[in-house]
């Protein structure tokens, strides 16, 4: 069995709100608010501040923990003082007293803590995060505004209208809706920043300040008796027992389910929808009514324009980003292509790129395959690094010969070869051997010095109907014959596929 996660005093705490809310249903039968439930709401913010602070004594985050303790405690005096001196007494409390003092301090206190705990409670993880801070704040901010213009038609046009209530008190209860739809936004901008299982908060804040604007509107409007009592017995608990479960959640949050996520995001729409039922059915009077209902719904839409533009720009962006991820995808994509096909040292085509080469070309074309003479003594004398300079140099000299009619490739060790693009006459190959014979075999510089190479090449045409494998073969022969020759001169292939040779040409 699982321990009771909050401190003893939270248990005679739940107790006592359930024995209210029991007098509540008793009070709700009989017609009107019994003495009983009085006297037990009185004992309902005290035993909630005094739970709060012994919560203090577990709390992970004393801070949170010491403010909330703080808040309710403000909130427990201001109900002691107006329930035991006025409420039983049935005295007519003063437009402004201590009491009213320290709700003000209360609702404050809770702005405060819920902006701090906004700005430091955990974000949701990036691939989780949907909606962007100021979007969150704009959602908020349209429920808000239309909950205060339902409390501007129900509440406040007939309580300003009242000749019988003092300016003081005008100013007094305006006050206390200004907080209310405040602390209403913030709760619900908190339901899209907190991902920790802080729900009796949320429920407990939104009892409170639906019971605030309840009791505004009881005169215009008959409310049941006893259900803005519950709502505040209930909203008082479960701020208590929110505070203490947020002051001691581990680090590691839950996400908000996706219910409560997706009616979260469904309010702004559902509130601009209620701004304009109200338009319609106050109708366009001129009177204080109709001239707050106006203001009060060009403010909304005012609000969802703004939301539009920064989701049109948020959008934009996020449209920038994907085309940049999209590029930077295919650059590397194509990078790691011309990896795979060329050669790291030279950047000639490898034996792969050669080959699909080939392949895509079935016409009529001419292969020229080379091997280097005298190679193997350079990396023996001097070392692979001037090698490795002496092959950069190699396909660099390849390259200015034959790059207007063919293409190179490297396809490993000192062997090259050639393809051309389109067909060539004998005479042509002639003129293209001989150019590279003559130019491999000038000097190559080599630590301060100079050696000279050879090349010995081999030639074959490729018909049509004939397979790049056969074609290479037939190359590979003549180059292998040229070896055999002394090197440094060009043979050609017979039409037919020659026998290939037997081993590799030599040095």
């Amino acid at each position: 069995m699982r321990p009771f996660p909050l401190p003893t005093l939270f248990v005679p705490l739940l107790l006592l709100a359930a024995a209210h809310s029991v007098s509540l249903i008793y009070s709700h039968r009989a017609g009107e608010l019994l003495a009983v439930s009085d006297r037990l709401y009185l004992f309902v913010p005290a035993l909630a501040a005094l739970a709060s602070w012994q919560a203090v004594r577990g709390a992970r985050d004393r801070r949170l923990a010491v403010w909330a303790a703080a808040c309710l405690t403000f909130l427990a005096g201001a109900e002691i003082i107006l329930v035991a001196a006025y409420d039983l007494r049935d005295l007519r409390a003063p437009d402004y007293g201590v009491g009213d003092a320290l709700y003000h301090a209360y609702y404050l206190g809770l702005v405060a803590l819920l902006l701090g705990a906004a700005r430091t409670g955990p974000r949701p993880a990036p691939r989780e995060r949907r909606l962007t801070p100021p979007e969150w704040v704009l959602d908020s901010l349209i429920a808000g505004v239309v909950v205060a213009e339902l409390s501007w038609v129900l509440g406040l046009v007939p309580l300003l209208a009242d000749p019988r209530t003092t300016l003081l008190f005008k100013s007094v209860n305006v006050s206390y809706v200004m907080l209310d739809v405040i602390l209403l936004t913030l709760v619900l901008l908190r339901l899209r920043v907190d991902r920790a299982p802080t729900w009796p908060l949320v429920a407990g804040l939104l009892a409170y300040v639906a019971a605030d604007l309840l009791y505004l509107v009881d005169g215009p409007m008959r409310i049941p008796v006893g259900l803005t009592d519950l709502l505040w017995t209930w909203g008082t608990t479960g701020q208590a027992v929110g505070f203490a479960l947020l002051a001691r959640r581990p680090a590691p949050a839950a996400p908000t389910p996706a219910a409560v996520t997706l009616i979260v995001r469904t309010l702004p729409y559902l509130a601009v929808l209620t701004a304009c039922l109200i338009l319609i059915f106050n109708g366009l009077s001129l009177d204080l009514r109709g001239r707050g209902v106006v203001w009060f719904t060009v403010t909304v839409f005012a609000l969802v324009m703004i939301r539009q533009a920064y989701t049109l720009s948020e959008t934009t962006r996020l449209n920038r980003l994907l085309a940049e991820q999209a590029a930077q995808l295919r650059g590397s994509r194509d990078e790691m292509e011309y990896r795979a096909l060329h050669d790291s040292l030279t950047g000639l085509l490898n034996r792969d790129g050669f080959r699909q080469l080939m392949q895509a070309q079935t016409g009529p074309r001419t292969l020229l395959m080379l091997d280097l003479d005298g190679f193997k003594p350079v990396n023996d004398t001097h070392g692979h690094a001037a090698g490795d300079r002496v092959l950069r140099d190699v396909a660099s000299r390849i390259h200015e010969v034959s790059e207007t009619s063919f293409d190179a490739a490297r396809l490993g060790g000192d062997e090259f070869a050639l393809l051309s693009r389109a067909p060539l006459d004998a005479p042509q190959v002639r003129q293209v051997a001989t150019r590279l014979i003559e130019r491999l075999s000038d000097p190559f510089d080599v630590r301060g010095g100079h050696m000279t190479l050879g090349v010995s090449v081999g030639a074959a045409q490729g018909e049509p109907g004939v397979s790049p494998d056969a074609l290479l073969g037939r190359a590979d022969a003549a180059l292998y014959l040229a070896k055999r020759g002394g090197g440094g001169q060009l043979r050609e292939a017979a039409a037919l596929p020659d026998a290939l040779r037997t081993d590799p040409p030599g040095p």
